[in-house]
């Protein structure tokens, strides 16, 4: 027992006090970088960030200035500080139905409460180090938060000062010893080159639990009509409408994110970042589904049901889904103004909202009673289903609804051409999934996608200009014409508009989506299976890709925009530049100093370099042996080089000129065998 004592009184022995006054300020300069960049993710309030920050700057001057002799009734107050902010986290994070914000919130007010509390007593190099910890775990927190890239500038100015600091404290501890430049960068190269390796072999993230997801409201503002689409021309308060040839973008709204779906006009889509996904899979994120088609327009049934609860909402199961498949946690973080649609992967069965109102429709689609703007952030859970080719051909199981299958399968026109084309291209498939497959390869082989198509004329048929007219047209167009000719079949198919997962981010692992990945694809209904997801168009990934291969992709196709002969030309400038620098600094100044390297040179193509304890003199008595002549050139050389740098005897400018020469000539000289 008494040992145990004894260790414990020895661990808690205060340490000497620190005088480095440049150990602080990096120190200092981590936790304050660490408390603002809290405040940048939300964590914290900015005002309460600012305040802990000229706290702890205060506690550490305090600390520096009592050192020597810190007043034990701070230590004592700084104690019962830490246990009381301490048993306020333990009751914060105690609450039923925990998310994941009701435990980093409070852990980030634990950490800043404790970096104030502790600069305060901060008197040897020990508490410095802790202050540094401490403030490496309150960035972790911080960067659990993190969406774009931004947030590695927090990093790269928290590194800086811990590498400060930690240099100092080195420093400080070898009695003022500073450690060589070439090491430290040699130990960064190495870390950096671990870290770099490391994240080439990490895995694809996963989720690993279920908690309750994020819900934020963010700054879209109110809608005028709740229940209907808001977003039109970037404005949330302003209903979206169908479009019309003469809007100035020739369509209303958001694409497709309206009522209806008009295929004869094509907008513009700009490549403005739209949201950030988090997801445990890629997906098509479903705004809306259409089941009327008139021949040039697609139009929804419009009539939605209001759910009132708390988070989670728990979804009424959509008309022809089975909720049967594997879960699929996405996190939606909106970065712009967008349509009031709750995006989701197929078959949402519940949403993480931060109202307690939404408004659902028979086909699945959600919309938000709010504009979605910045800084808005909802969850969804689905039950995505994902059945082999093996299994569609197989399909079995109840037949869909009445009224949904004919909605499915209505047509406003026979379609005779359609029919008959859609016939003879499956003619030797059984099974439905086979005619869907094979009507896609047709599609890709004998049509063409593209933007650039003038509007169709008015009352012009969609489907009859594009499979018997010049066969280009873009998204929506190419899946509607495969939508009809799989009702043509009699199989049941409806148009789906929404967005594709855009370019993945290993670094944040999020889906950046861009407004120009608005996507409009074919779902078709399978018996046990629901509906299903068909694109002519595009191809989603099944899974997330690792980070390591999705950076080295980015390289890849970075690299592979570079144009080769610019490139080539700058860096053989470059090269060029170093070696001549190099040269320049490298090559000997004085006469003395060429006359010794033309010797070394010469040493060394004999075999026999000179040694770093040698003098020039004995070295060229050492090189007259090897080159066998009595003369001793070398020697006389040697003798003037040092009567120079010693004896201050400087021979005249030619005479300089002409030895130089001479060890020129003796350096080619072979050495005698």
């Amino acid at each position: 027992m008494r040992t145990t004592l004894e260790a414990f009184r020895r661990a808690n022995r205060p340490g000497p006090p620190e005088h480095s006054v440049r150990l602080r300020v990096a120190c200092l300069g981590s936790v304050l970088v660490a408390m603002d960049a809290a405040a940048a993710m939300g964590q914290v309030s900015h005002s309460l960030a600012y305040v802990a920050m000229g706290l702890a700057t205060l506690g550490m001057v305090f600390s520096y200035a009592t050192r020597t002799r810190p007043p034990g009734w701070v230590k004592g107050l700084v104690a019962v500080a830490a246990i009381a902010v301490s048993v306020w986290f333990v009751h914060a994070v105690s609450a039923p139905a925990l998310a994941i914000s009701s435990v980093e919130d409070p852990l980030t007010v634990l950490l800043v409460s404790v970096l104030v509390v502790h600069s305060f007593h901060v008197p040897s190099r020990r508490d410095l180090l802790f202050s540094l910890a401490a403030s490496a775990g309150l960035m972790a927190v911080s960067g659990a938060q993190a969406i774009d890239l931004d947030f590695g500038l927090y990093v790269v100015a928290w590194a800086f000062f811990s590498l400060w600091g930690l240099l100092e404290m080195w420093t400080s501890a070898s009695g003022g010893r500073r450690i060589p430049v070439a090491r430290v960068g040699s130990a960064l190269a190495a870390v950096l080159t671990a870290t770099a390796a490391i994240f080439l072999v990490l895995p694809a993230p996963t989720v690993a639990a279920r908690v309750s997801l994020l819900a934020e409201a963010g700054i879209g503002g109110r809608v005028g009509v709740p229940g209907a689409l808001a977003g039109d021309a970037g404005s949330p308060s302003q209903l979206a409408r169908a479009g019309s040839p003469d809007g100035a973008t020739r369509i209303g709204g958001y694409l497709g994110f309206a009522n209806t779906l008009d295929t004869a006009l094509r907008g513009s889509l700009s490549h403005s970042l739209v949201m950030y996904v988090r997801t445990e899979r890629p997906s098509y994120w479903v705004g809306e589904t259409f089941s009327t088609w008139n021949g040039e327009s697609w139009s929804a049934p419009g009539t939605s049901h209001e759910l009132r609860e708390q988070s989670p909402f728990v979804l009424p199961v959509p008309e022809g889904d089975v909720p049967v498949g594997q879960s699929d946690l996405q996190t939606f973080y909106l970065v712009g103004s967008t349509a009031d649609l709750v995006f989701h992967a197929e078959s949402a069965s519940e949403v993480w909202f931060p109202k307690s109102e939404l408004f659902v429709s028979d086909d699945g689609t959600v919309v938000s009673p709010i504009g979605l703007g910045s800084g808005a952030i909802y969850s969804v859970n689905s039950v995505v289903s994902s059945p082999t080719p093996t299994q569609l051909r197989d399909a079995s199981g109840g037949p869909l609804a009445p009224g949904v299958e004919k909605a499915s399968l209505e047509l406003p026109l026979p379609y005779a051409r359609v029919h008959a084309l859609a016939e003879s291209i499956t003619a030797g498939d059984t099974t439905n999934y086979d005619r869907v497959e094979s009507l896609i390869a047709w599609i890709g082989a004998h049509t063409r996608y593209s933007t650039d198509i003038p509007p169709l004329r008015p009352g012009q048929d969609t489907v009859d200009q594009f499979l018997f007219g010049n066969r280009v047209g873009f998204c929506e167009q190419i899946s509607t014409s495969l939508a009809v000719m799989l009702r043509s079949l009699g199989i049941p198919a409806r148009e789906a508009v929404g967005y594709v997962p855009g370019s993945y981010n290993p670094v944040t692992d999020l889906y950046e989506v861009r407004a120009d990945d608005a996507h409009a694809w074919v779902q078709v209904w399978f018996p046990g299976y629901g509906w299903q997801s068909f694109d002519p168009t595009a191809v989603v990934p099944l899974a997330n890709p690792a980070p390591g291969a999705a950076a080295l992709g980015d390289v890849g196709a970075a690299l592979q925009r570079v144009p080769l002969l610019p490139t080539a030309a700058v860096v053989l400038t470059a090269a060029l530049a170093a070696a001549l620098v190099r040269w320049r600094r490298t090559r000997p100044r004085t006469w003395t100093e060429r006359i010794a390297r033309s010797a070394e040179r010469a040493g060394r193509r004999a075999g026999r370099p000179r040694q770093p304890s040698e003098t020039l003199v004995h070295y060229a008595d050492v090189l007259d042996a090897l080159v066998g002549r009595g003369s001793a050139p070398w020697g006389r050389l040697a003798t003037s080089v040092e009567a120079s740098a010693y004896g201050g005897h400087e021979p005249p400018p030619d005479s300089q000129r002409q030895m130089v020469g001479e060890a020129r000539r003796l350096r080619r000289r072979r050495p005698r065998r």
